[in-house]
């Protein structure tokens, strides 16, 4: 990227290298340009960039317009700018900071960073002085004005925070010039309302607020015939309920730490939810408690597993909020999950309260329920923050909150509190990586990792970015000099990572343990049978297997184990650990058949084959390859079986040779020749098709030598593939032979599939030697049983066969309804693998018909496909039919680089055919010349030499009708 590029979005477009300002073409051409930097390092398609950019109303070119325009950006760009086109697409690479955008987003999350009010503003009006005006102004789109939109939303949400912190700083002279503004240019969002009369009245104009609130009750009403909301409603009547402010009473917040990072918005959800409007003048505490009715204080619960940060928010949020609770701010720790001790009783922490507010002890009464009411009494009268901290349950917390709705009430608990009439409840999740990171550097030291900027992102996943693990390891760095953080990373790696997070009773095992030992029996059973799972996340029939009970059972417990924050739930259904956790529940695991019940239930779903349920498969796909390396021998080779078709289907191929790798040791480790021969034949049909038929020919042949005899279907299926593999190679050889055996042991065994299958192969070889009119009798034989049987599955690779015929002949219509049909069939059994084949004659038809351009297209298309599937013989053929499209659209230095490459991979494959058909492309985009007469000779010695003759024959007939052609 050349050096001092930027790109400001944050306003009219302006783009400038250096000081120099670029410009980057006409108003379209400046709208795909943002479109590609407001996606930086992330592939478009040329369809996306033609959606995004011209919405409804495409130009007549249609998508030929994308590579022209990004051929003009790129010109217009300096020096070095990374404007790419991949395989896929189109891709503006952006280094860090270039995009304003990006410097405001970056800014905004450091600001988050720091609890000094003073640092969070300056780094929040850093981050507002990016705005030069409207984003992205004067840009056409759908898309674009949607991103105006969501930028300037998230202006106003920093823009809030910002003028939060000013009131929580006590800076609010300061706020009200903008928030006037502010009231004025979004009338009605009561948010700005709200802050303009906190701000007015923190400032001493109690008068001046309560008129904004009569102003903007008076516009909702006149303008949408709608009444103010609840928290403008609430800053009203906190504004007429203002008494002068008493001494703080007493303070038991505890010290909030040195290093705290990240929960900036959590942080500020907290001070917002809590936050007083305005102070107001506290009432004598010897004066009469109100009769009147008052409301409920606002509570706000944290929840969320042990160890992460609950209580560090909570008191970073209670000595931000000091200063608005000036009557008192109250610690109570229930004790409602801490090791060795039991929660704290109602008595105890009643008689704490009426100590914090100044109750005498001799003045305290003997009985709870006096306590109690003595409590609600002296408290209706105050303004406290309260915190209770650890709490075990519900019942206690609503037993021990205060009276008046001025007091807040902060609470913190493992469970989540269901039972609790909060105002709000905050869900702590893990912390981000770079905050996890920016702790444990605080805590261990900011020069211990040497500039070893992964060490430090390992240990930090190391610990599960729980801030309780991440202070115990900066902690074990910080008092051992001598260790390195890749050290400490060596040491937690496999089992070893709880037992690093230990070693006294504030340690991440005695947390989790706590919170295990007071389940119920039959939760902390499923607990820990689910330790024993061996993938990530799974459902309530997974759970229900591995305990062996009832799936409902199995639901009702699992939610129960989210609401203990022992389990995440990340989607409806799914269910999964914390990665720490997932350690300590193998730890507690000690059911040795649970791994079995499961295998036997993914065994059960999966039935003799994955294909009609496709979706489960999918989403299961990741257990059921983690269940396959835990399963005894008995049961992996069933389900090496069952997973190996599937994962070939949707071309999972590294997956397909774990699969099958580890389903051949355990049939050799049984002795089973059987279960060896259906392996093996897998691996080598699956092989033959992927990387050409000499990767396949062993597996094939020692699968032969492997299959009973008393197995004439299985011996049928390995025959027919070996005799279509020898074919492929060596047209001499006896493959005829055994695929008329694989023909005779199929309809021997009834086996109608094995049947179609050969006549396939037999079609297929026919096609490689030029014979169509014996591969179009073979492929209508097949194509007929395959309808008596009633697979549309088997239909569309006959189908393309047949297509392949009907092309030979010259027949491009009944070639094209052929792989339409086959198209369709694919798309409605979700046959993805090898569907290159059907739009490459599909194209080709097209071509044939005189329609290059429309051919062209397709054959793109099939290329894309087949380059996804990664299926190198696929990619070979969509190459060398694009080149002839491109050939037949005059466009012959496009089809010679398609042949090139066709070649190069043809030949790196020993793909004889694709050799013989790339020379052929090449001589046709140079006819009548001597490198054409070469290269024909070429694909003639090749063609003779690998044994096709029919092919070699043509070609011969060829050179002799071409005059040489001597440089």
């Amino acid at each position: 990227m050349p050096s001092g590029l930027r790109i400001d979005l944050l306003g009219p477009l302006t783009v400038r290298s250096g000081d120099a300002e670029i410009s980057v073409g006409p108003l379209r051409q400046q709208a795909m340009f943002a479109v590609l930097a407001l996606n930086a390092d992330r592939v478009l398609t040329p369809e996306q960039l033609l959606d995004l950019v011209w919405d409804d109303d495409p130009p007549p070119t249609g998508i030929k317009v994308v590579p022209t325009y990004v051929y003009r950006i790129r010109k217009s760009l300096p020096p070095g700018s990374r404007l790419e086109r991949t395989t896929a697409g189109y891709v503006l690479r952006l280094d860090p900071e270039v995009l304003d955008l990006e410097r405001f987003e970056t800014t905004v999350r450091a600001a988050g960073q720091h609890t000094d009010p003073e640092q969070a503003l300056a780094l929040h009006d850093q981050a507002l002085a990016l705005f030069r005006g409207q984003p992205l102004s004067g840009l056409p789109g759908q898309y674009l004005a949607g991103q105006r939109r969501r930028i300037a939303e998230r202006r106003e949400k920093a823009l809030g925070t910002r003028i939060q912190l000013q009131l929580a700083a006590g800076r609010h002279v300061e706020a009200i010039p903008e928030l006037i503004g502010l009231v004025a240019d979004h009338p009605f969002d009561e948010r700005f309302a709200v802050l303009l009369m906190n701000a007015l009245a923190g400032s001493g104009r109690q008068a001046e607020a309560l008129e904004t609130y009569q102003r903007v009750r008076r516009t909702l009403v006149e303008q949408l015939g709608i009444e103010p909301g609840p928290e403008l409603r609430a800053a009203q009547q906190t504004l007429l309920r203002v008494e002068a402010p008493a001494v703080p009473a007493r303070n038991e917040l505890p010290y909030g730490g040195a290093a705290f990072a990240g929960r900036a918005a959590e942080l500020a959800e907290v001070v917002a939810a809590l936050g007083i409007s305005a102070p107001r003048t506290s009432a004598p505490r010897t004066s009469a408690p109100r009769t009147s009715a008052k409301a409920a204080p606002p509570v706000l619960a944290i929840d969320g597993m042990a160890g992460i940060g609950k209580t560090a928010l909570a008191v970073q949020a209670g000595h931000l909020l000091a200063s608005q609770y000036p009557d008192g701010q109250l610690f109570v720790d229930l004790h409602g999950h801490t090791p060795g001790r039991e929660p704290l009783g109602i008595e105890q922490a009643v008689d704490h309260l009426l100590r914090g507010i100044g109750v005498p002890a001799d003045q305290i009464p003997g009985c709870l329920e006096d306590r109690l009411s003595l409590w609600r009494v002296r408290s209706s009268r105050l303004r406290l923050l309260v915190v209770l901290d650890n709490a075990p349950d519900a019942a206690i917390v609503r037993s021990l909150l205060p009276e008046a709705s001025e007091c807040a009430v902060l609470v913190t608990s493992r469970r989540l509190l269901l039972e609790l009439d909060a105002k709000r409840r905050l869900g702590l999740g893990l912390l981000a990586m770079d905050d996890a990171t920016a702790l444990l550097t605080e805590i261990a030291g900011p020069d211990r990792h040497g500039g070893d900027e992964a060490a430090v992102r390992e240990l930090a996943e190391h610990c599960g970015r729980l801030p309780l693990a991440l202070r115990i390891a900066g902690a074990r760095l910080l008092h051992r000099p001598a260790w390195s953080m890749q050290h400490l990373n060596e040491r937690m790696r496999g089992r070893r990572r709880l037992r690093e997070l230990d070693g006294d009773s504030n340690g991440v095992r005695s947390a989790f343990a706590v919170s295990y030992e007071q389940l119920p029996a039959d939760q902390r059973r499923l607990f820990a049978c689910l330790g024993l799972f061996p993938g990530k996340d799974f459902d309530a029939n997974a759970a229900a297997a591995l305990a062996g009970i009832d799936v409902p059972v199995a639901e009702g417990l699992l939610e129960s184990l989210v609401d203990a924050s022992l389990l995440l739930a990340p989607r409806p259904g799914r269910y999964e650990f914390h990665d720490l956790l997932r350690g300590y529940a193998a730890e507690v695991a000690d059911d040795g058949e649970a791994v079995g019940r499961l295998v036997e239930y993914y065994l059960s779903v999966s039935g003799p084959e994955l294909g009609p349920d496709l979706t489960w498969a999918d989403l299961e796909r990741p257990n059921l390859l983690a269940a396959l390396e835990v399963a005894e021998d008995v049961a992996a080779v069933p389900f090496a079986l069952v997973l190996a078709p599937y994962l070939h289907g949707r071309s999972r191929l590294d997956e397909l040779d774990a699969v099958l790798t580890t389903g051949l040791a355990a049939a050799e480790r049984r002795h089973d020749a059987e279960a060896q021969a259906r392996l093996l034949f897998l691996r080598g049909n699956f092989g033959q098709f992927r990387c050409g038929p000499q990767k396949g020919l062993c597996d094939l042949r020692r699968a032969a030598e492997l299959a009973p005899d008393d197995q004439p279907g299985l011996r049928s299926r390995i025959l027919g593939s070996l005799g279509y593999t020898q074919g492929t190679l060596d047209p001499s050889s006896n493959h005829a032979e055994l695929l008329r055996t694989s023909l005779r042991l199929a309809q021997l065994a009834d086996d109608r599939e094995a049947v179609v299958e050969t006549l396939s192969r037999l079609a297929a070889l026919a096609v490689r030697q030029h014979g169509f009119a014996m591969a179009l009798e073979y492929y209508e034989r097949a194509l007929d049983l395959a309808r008596e049987i009633g697979d549309e599955r088997l239909e569309p690779e006959l189908l393309n066969g047949i297509a392949v015929c009907r092309l030979a002949e010259d027949e491009p219509l009944p070639a094209l309804e052929a792989t339409r049909t086959a198209q369709r069939l694919a798309a409605v059994h979700e046959l993805d693998f090898s569907m290159s084949y059907a739009p490459c004659h599909q194209g080709e038809a097209h071509r044939r018909l005189g329609r290059t351009k429309l051919a062209v297209e397709i054959h793109e298309q099939a290329l894309t496909l087949a380059i996804g599937n990664c299926t190198h013989l696929d990619e070979v053929d969509a190459r060398l039919h694009l080149g002839r499209s491109l050939l037949s659209a005059g466009q012959g230095e496009a089809a010679a680089e398609q042949f090139d490459l066709a070649l190069r991979l043809s030949q790196d494959r020993s793909h004889a055919l694709g050799v013989v058909g790339a020379l052929t492309g090449l001589a046709d985009c140079t006819p009548h010349s001597a490198r054409a007469d070469r290269l024909l000779r070429q694909a003639h010695e090749h063609a003779h030499n690998a044994g096709y003759l029919a092919l070699a024959t043509r070609l011969e007939h060829r050179l002799d009708r071409t005059p040489a052609i001597h440089s």
